[in-house]
């Protein structure tokens, strides 16, 4: 039997709530929803160590799965969360890798990942100052790394982890984190028309733009807006959380791309 499809364990998806209280703020709904563009600034590739026997995954041609044909989306449609979040996972799942660009507060960053029973993340996180690449992290085989001031050291400690990091970073980058906030809430309505969105791969793409239908709660934090991308065959494209603790608005948003293409995950040399 294979280890958990949940990269992250209980104990940091308990610490989601804090994390999305540490996104960027912005008072112009409309400008949130536009989330990363394609100009936007982006990390550079990881620059893991290299170690004697790299894990390469193969592309995969995806498959819609049955939970995404299911939905039938279409314009103005009601979406009931377990039905919407079971495609999600399913997408992720059939794809089994992928690329994600986050941008959070003043951190943003990109994340190489692996879902199923052998789940894995590796990414870059810009700094704070405006650094490119300043942080990197590497989770795999239940072991996770992350290299500060150009020197990686192996983590014992999640919290310690996340909080170098900035904003529980690594934490949101696990694709599954998508699938528990909208399973979380009853009913979402589609949009009535698509929305382009532009990735970080130079690609555009027209998806469909899913959004909860009222506040909901989730690890502590109150959920005002989420907006889910998805294209007609359920392939996961974007999502963007807006949430409030009793201050300003906090925003965090992903664009999902390159999906189904080979990545390399190890370990780094020490």
């Amino acid at each position: 039997m294979g280890r958990s499809k949940h990269l992250i364990t209980a104990f940091t998806v308990t610490a989601v709530g804090a994390a999305l209280l540490t996104g960027c703020s912005s008072d112009d709904p409309d400008t949130d929803a536009a989330g990363p563009t394609a100009s936007s600034p982006t990390a550079s590739p990881s620059a893991v160590a290299s170690s004697p026997a790299p894990q390469e995954s193969e592309a995969t041609e995806y498959v819609e799965p049955a939970e995404c044909a299911s939905l039938g989306l279409a314009s103005d449609k009601k979406l009931a969360g377990k039905d919407l979040a079971a495609c999600v996972t399913a997408a992720f799942a059939a794809y089994g890798t992928g690329t994600e660009y986050m941008l959070n507060a003043d951190r943003s960053g990109t994340t190489r990942f692996r879902v199923g029973d052998d789940p894995a993340l590796a990414g870059d996180v810009d700094g704070a100052d405006g650094s490119r690449a300043k942080n990197s992290f590497v989770s795999l085989g239940g072991e996770e790394w992350i290299k500060s001031d150009g020197v990686w050291e192996k983590s014992d400690s999640k919290e310690a982890m996340d909080a170098e990091l900035g904003g529980k970073y690594r934490t949101l980058s696990d694709p599954q984190v998508v699938s528990d906030i909208v399973g979380t809430f009853a009913t979402w309505k589609v949009d009535t028309e698509k929305a382009l969105i532009s990735l970080e791969n130079g690609k555009d793409t027209h998806a469909w733009r899913i959004t909860n239908a009222a506040h909901f709660d989730y690890q502590g934090a109150e959920m005002t807006e989420y907006i889910l991308w998805i294209e007609d065959d359920g392939t996961p494209v974007g999502a963007q959380s807006t949430s409030h603790t009793g201050g300003a608005p906090k925003t965090v948003s992903q664009h999902f791309y390159d999906l189904g293409e080979p990545v390399t995950i190890e370990a780094p040399a020490m």
